[in-house]
Parts: structure tokens; C-alpha cells; sequence
């Protein structure tokens, strides 16, 4: 759902776009209730996160043509509903995005070698665009390296592509001849991903102070708009950051206090901006 670690800088960037938007609210609110939305469910939903209404008819237009979602009346009403690939994408998107994570113990790391031929070149740039965005990262020609967890991932990225025949996958260890920690930081940018995590918690971290402060129950606008922005700077971080053993992370690791503060409020916000989605998707 994300980018790779070139993204690192545009996770708060994104939270302002019409298609991130809406790709966050399809993502998090439609599928329980149906996969779809009628036009004017929308035009509401995203106005409270301050997309006009112009913008929010000429993204859902691309997305259409990108076959991302589907134009579809129900009962005579126009609307959208996720395409078959999206909504699987969603569906194994989740427990990365929605997943209390932080770094885990050192389980070894999982290779993919491949050689595609020339004649295939474009199926070769889709592979390696897709590696890097689940947190890949390139040892050198066609083999690229991502600690063992991710091995799901890449087993779906094959299969998606159909290109079994072109791939191989390994688990391994590095044995030699440098120090892993050396290894890891020319193959990730850690610079960057802690970056891009202490980014997030400087924009969101008020936020979730002051609603922690907040007794009352959540006011479901205020909620929907407050989490949906937050889901959707938070969305890139966990694909920009692969999930390194913390042996090999600097000591104060930035993921940890961005981590505690989405899930903040994921925790006080969630359920109150679904109550206010279906609210307006049932008007």
C-alpha cells in the first residue's frame, strides 16, 4: 500500500491528497459494509476531510480507469466499489497496517533471485517496484533481501505477477565478510525511516494527547476526519520500514514512539469514524 524507502519523505504529504484519501477510506470503512459507496456518501466523507468535490470526482475517475475501483449503481444510485485486486490487496494490507509492530527478534531473512528476460522487461520493472514497496531492498542485480517476516509478501507479489517460473526464494543467514549492522545500513536507509517516523509523531502526537485528554465520548465527524488523516500518513510506514531486528536499529528507535502514537489513536478513534461512515452511507 506503500511506497519504497525514495518515499520516505511524503507519508504527511500524502495525508492531503484526494487518491490517498480515498484509497484510506475504502481501505478502513468500506469493505464492512459492502465494498462500495455511492457517489454522494463520498462527496460527504471526503468534504470532512477537506477534498472538494471537483477533486474527489476526477481521482475516483483515474481510479476507474485504473481499474482500482468499479462504477456501479445499486437501486439506481451511483456509486463505486473496489475492484477484485484492491480489495485483495486491502485484505493482506491489514494485519501489516493495522498491527501493533515493532522490531522483532533476528529470524534470519529471506532472498529473491530472479532473471526475467529482456523481452519481459516491464514484468521485471513491476517485480522490482513491488519489492522495494513492501521494504525490499537490492544486494545487487536480481537478488534482493528483506528479513524473513516479509516472505508472505513476496510469495504474493510472484503469484500476482504469475512470473513462479523466474523466481527462486531463500531463507538465509549472513555469514560474511562484514558486519551485518554494515550490511543492513547500505541496503536500508535508516536515516530516512526514522526520519519519516519522528515526522509522523511530531504532527500526530498532539493530536493524540488531546484526545487522551478528551472524557467524553468521541464526537464521530471530528473522529472520522482526525483518523482518517492519521491512517493515511501512517499507511506508508510500515511498508517504508521492512520490520529489522532491533539488534541492528539505533538505540532510540523512532518507530517505537510513532507506533504508540497511531495506535493511540486507532484505539480512541476507529470505531466512532466507522459509526459515523455508515451513518452516512445508509442516508
Amino acid at each position: 500500500m506503500a511506497g519504497s524507502n525514495d518515499n520516505a519523505d511524503e507519508p504527511l504529504a500524502r495525508a492531503a491528497r484526494p487518491q490517498s484519501l480515498i484509497i484510506t477510506t475504502y481501505g478502513a470503512y468500506s469493505r464492512p459494509i459492502g465494498g462500495w459507496f455511492s457517489v454522494s456518501s463520498l462527496l460527504t466523507l471526503l468534504g470532512e476531510v477537506g477534498i472538494d468535490d471537483p477533486s474527489v470526482r476526477s481521482a475516483l475517475s483515474r481510479f476507474k480507469r485504473r481499474g482500482v475501483l468499479t462504477g456501479e449503481r445499486r437501486d439506481g444510485v451511483a456509486g463505486y466499489a473496489l475492484g477484485e485486486s484492491a480489495r485483495r490487496t486491502f485484505d493482506i494490507g491489514d494485519s501489516r497496517v493495522l498491527e501493533r509492530r515493532f522490531p522483532p527478534p533476528n529470524r534470519g531473512w529471506v532472498l529473491a533471485a530472479f532473471s526475467i528476460p529482456e523481452s519481459a522487461r516491464d514484468v521485471r520493472y513491476r517485480l522490482r517496484s513491488r519489492l522495494a514497496r513492501v521494504g525490499f531492498a537490492q544486494v545487487g542485480g536480481g537478488l534482493w533481501i528483506a528479513p524473513r517476516q516479509l516472505e508472505s509478501d513476496v510469495q504474493y507479489i510472484v503469484e500476482l505477477l504469475d512470473i513462479r517460473a523466474h523466481v527462486d526464494l531463500f531463507l538465509a543467514e549472513h555469514s560474511g565478510f562484514r558486519a551485518t549492522r554494515e550490511a543492513i545500513g547500505q541496503w536500508w536507509n535508516l536515516n530516512e525511516i526514522g526520519t519519516a517516523y519522528e515526522e509522523f509523531t511530531a504532527e500526530y502526537a498532539p493530536l493524540a494527547t488531546s484526545w487522551a485528554r478528551t472524557r467524553a465520548a468521541p464526537d464521530p465527524v471530528r473522529a472520522f476526519s482526525d483518523y482518517t488523516r492519521a491512517l493515511t500518513s501512517w499507511r506508508p510506514l510500515p511498508y517504508i520500514d521492512p520490520g529489522l531486528p532491533r539488534e541492528y536499529l539505533p538505540k532510540a528507535w523512532a518507530g517505537d514512539k510513532a507506533t504508540e502514537t497511531f495506535f493511540a489513536l486507532h484505539d480512541r478513534l476507529a470505531r466512532p469514524s466507522m459509526q459515523f461512515v455508515e451513518e452516512v452511507a445508509s442516508r
